[in-house]
């Protein structure tokens, strides 16, 4: 797909205050380490996460997400009666109904005739969100939508701490849980618009997707917990991702970007990724480290510091690449 009338107007974020480090974590789990004959800063050494935010007990998945919103409502001056339709894509939810949407909408005081909407898809949510609103601003359905995410770590953690915990915990149980002990919290909201009414100009080119859900069983997550196969998900994940990378190059006609926005999981994903698509490393700017993984918010979010820290600048050719348990990916084209 490609697209010839949608802007990126802004995104901006919100980060949680309190942040947790890996090593807490660590001295959580001493004694099933010790019994394991882990040492110290075993799963920094194998995750490069060296810390994760989390939110407050009562701050919601809608109300994280609100902030966010109201924070890039504020930034572009919009009003809020031009917000056509609004989508919820974070993993996290606050109930199973009404819909996250429907909170935030109701949270921003939003118009009547504003759609809005959950649309999930693991750590794709967002991107995808993108692209269906994308898609109905090229139809000229809406000339403004906003897709947002709200991600929170804190009950999934704890829960998976205390299975660790338990008696009789063998080194495939914390191999099987450690990408849980990953994640982190954060929130994200972009506003996108027709192109006759932005004022950045920063054009989203279009995008691609493709699935090998047969790979479907290597990332299972609940509210207790997520259980993966780390080694099969990583080979089989890059393998789509390199297929998927190759179609968006010839989609767009592009032989390369100037900068590469990843879904932040951990430096074996990372490092992977950018060898196996032939990725200068510095030019894919590395979250992971003090945030884990946030899930859906993990791309817009490491898209919005590459901005702050001046990585993406008027001109840059960005590649913005996702990966979601299923396993499918998605990755879109933007000129900044």
């Amino acid at each position: 797909m490609r697209y010839e009338n949608v802007c990126i107007e802004a995104l901006d974020y919100v980060l949680p205050d309190s942040e947790v480090t890996t090593a807490s974590i660590e001295r959580m789990l001493s004694r099933v380490s010790r019994r394991l004959g882990l040492g110290s800063g075993f799963i920094e050494a194998l995750t490069g996460v060296r810390a994760r935010r989390f939110w407050d007990a009562d701050v919601t998945p809608s109300l994280a997400a609100t902030r966010a919103a109201e924070r890039v409502l504020k930034r572009t001056g919009i009003p809020r009666a031009d917000v056509q339709a609004l989508i919820s894509t974070s993993v996290c939810k606050d109930f199973l109904e009404p819909s996250t949407a429907s909170l935030v909408h109701g949270n921003l005081g939003l118009s009547t005739e504003c759609l809005n909407f959950d649309l999930g898809n693991a750590c794709l949510g967002f991107v995808m969100g993108m692209a269906t609103v994308a898609n109905m601003i090229e139809l000229r359905q809406i000339e403004t939508g906003m897709v947002v995410a709200g991600e929170g770590s804190r009950a999934v953690t704890s829960a998976t701490v205390k299975t660790l915990l338990r008696p009789g915990v063998v080194f495939a149980d914390l191999v099987d849980n450690l990408a849980t002990l990953t994640l982190g919290s954060g929130a994200v909201a972009m506003i996108l618009t027709h192109r006759s009414r932005s004022r950045s100009g920063h054009r989203l080119l279009g995008g691609v997707t493709l699935a090998a859900t047969e790979y479907n069983h290597l990332c299972v997550g609940t509210e207790a917990g997520m259980k993966t196969e780390p080694a099969k998900l990583l080979s089989e994940g890059v393998r789509l991702a390199a297929r998927t990378w190759e179609r968006l190059r010839a989609e767009l006609g592009i032989d390369a970007a100037d900068e590469y926005i990843l879904h932040q999981v951990g430096r074996a994903n990372h490092d992977a990724l950018t060898s196996a698509l032939a990725l200068p490393p510095d030019r894919a700017l590395r979250v992971y480290a003090d945030l884990g993984n946030v899930g859906a918010a993990g791309v817009p979010l490491t898209l919005a510091m590459a901005v702050e820290e001046g990585r993406v600048t008027a001109g840059t050719r960005v590649a913005l690449m996702g990966i979601g348990s299923g396993l499918n990916c998605a990755m879109m084209g933007v000129e900044w």
